[in-house]
């Protein structure tokens, strides 16, 4: 950051949990995947100059607000914390969907809306709950998961587990 930049976030919190939400601009990839991938490579001071102290703190975390994968999707977001880019986070979800409403990013007719988020890991299903045109609570159906082997066998200090 020099003299006289200037980047615009709005704080949201889920229970507590903080998710700042900043749109910092283009960034190159055809998926948010990739856009993790260069944001790693090029934004890594933007990052600590806004989860480190004094702008943000140990739990602090931020969702860059991207274009989604494709035309099915409503918005993409690169998740980082204080110690990097992660793949994922569920109250930062919720706060994206909740600050999309609020910023009229995303219209609502209603008393729910579905917003179709893209996240490094994959589409996340996402819907809001409206009271008097607010949001109320967020719920999302996370990406598949599956297992990738069984019967592993792992040392502790305390023997095998």
């Amino acid at each position: 950051m020099g003299p006289g930049e200037v980047i615009v976030a709005d704080d949201y919190h889920t229970a507590g949990e903080p998710c700042r939400v900043v749109d910092l601009g283009p960034m190159r990839g055809n998926s948010v995947l990739d856009r993790r991938s260069w944001a790693m490579e090029n934004l890594d001071d933007h990052r600590r100059f806004l989860c480190h102290e004094p702008r943000g703190h140990a739990d602090m975390y931020c969702g860059f607000v991207v274009p989604p994968d494709d035309g099915d999707g409503d918005l993409g977001v690169v998740f980082c914390h204080k110690d990097g880019f992660s793949t994922a986070c569920g109250h930062g979800t919720i706060a994206i969907v909740t600050w999309a409403i609020d910023t009229g990013l995303i219209a609502t007719e209603g008393d729910s809306v579905e917003v179709l988020v893209d996240v490094p890991s994959g589409r996340l299903h996402t819907v809001a709950r409206l009271v008097d045109g607010r949001v109320a609570s967020v719920r999302f159906r996370n990406v598949p998961s599956y297992v990738t082997a069984t019967g592993l066998e792992v040392s502790t200090p305390l023997g095998p587990v």
